[in-house]
């Protein structure tokens, strides 16, 4: 059970009392990382709530749309909603333009300040050379692998046989997914519960956007693992130390040019005097 504060109830009351001492525009995200994230990249009368959850965010927005409550608005990880045809029911409730925020991070330059503070300019040279690709458009391959496992799992209802640990299917030498291995642990985990083979799973998916397909924390942890002996020598940096440097590293004109950003400032004009961005 939740608590009545952890409640849809307990958010859109949160937003009302906010209501009550500030005229200005209202942000709710999703947690706190994303709170850090928007504090000091919102317009400065726009006022930040934690909206602690998304599935509480978005029934909480719904909830304010039937009180046609003015200046609110939600900003969510698209996750694989639209993959998965799934809607928000609000025009108060804009997702990332890509995966999550931290797939929107990888995207943009701040990849180059992890690797600038964390990597090697001769493993990194060495990689690119040896695989014909950048290290962004490297991570981005392994990710949507793992990306499209979670998509499938959601989409049929597979039993990931206790989830999905990506290290466990990546090479610490050469930073390959073991692809074969993954495939086969969760159909032999498939075969056990007579349930659909995620081979077979795999193959009816779309294509799709492979920054929509690949989940932020996948990459983020990825990275991490690559960092350790492909990409550079780290020992003692967790994935929480890289995910700062992603979310201080991307320059305003980056963000602003996101579809985000383009879908918030939108948003923006059809509710007039409520600044979101600055």
């Amino acid at each position: 059970m939740l608590s009545q504060s952890e409640e849809p109830e307990g958010l859109a009351a949160e937003i009302l009392m906010s209501r009550m001492a500030h005229s200005g525009a209202l942000l709710v995200v999703e947690g706190a990382d994303d709170f850090r994230f928007w504090t000091d990249r919102c317009h400065k009368t726009c006022e930040l709530i934690d909206g602690r959850g998304k599935r509480r965010l978005v029934a909480g927005m719904q909830q304010l749309d039937g009180m046609s409550f003015a200046g609110a608005l939600g900003v969510v990880d698209e996750d694989h909603d639209a993959l998965l045809g799934i809607t928000y029911g609000s025009r108060n409730v804009v997702p990332t333009d890509a995966h999550d925020l931290e797939c929107l991070l990888c995207r943009s330059s701040a990849l180059n300040r992890v690797l600038a503070e964390f990597g090697s300019l001769t493993k990194i040279h060495e990689f690119e050379e040896r695989t014909g690709s950048d290290v962004r458009t490297g991570l981005l391959d392994r990710a949507v692998m793992f990306g499209r496992v979670r998509w499938a799992v959601a989409k049929f209802g597979l039993d990931p046989g206790g989830g999905l640990r990506f290290q466990k299917f990546l090479d610490p030498n050469t930073w390959e997914v073991d692809e074969e291995g993954l495939l086969g642990e969760f159909d032999a985990v498939a075969r056990r519960n007579g349930r659909t083979p995620l081979r077979g799973a795999l193959a009816e998916l779309d294509d799709a956007d492979p920054w929509r397909v690949a989940q932020g924390h996948d990459m983020v942890g990825i990275l991490r693992f690559g960092l350790q002996n492909v990409l550079g020598e780290i020992r003692n940096v967790g994935t929480d130390q890289i995910a700062g440097i992603l979310r201080a590293g991307i320059p305003p004109d980056e963000l602003l040019g996101t579809g985000l950003c383009r879908e918030m400032r939108a948003w923006e004009h059809r509710n007039t005097g409520f600044p979101v961005l600055p």
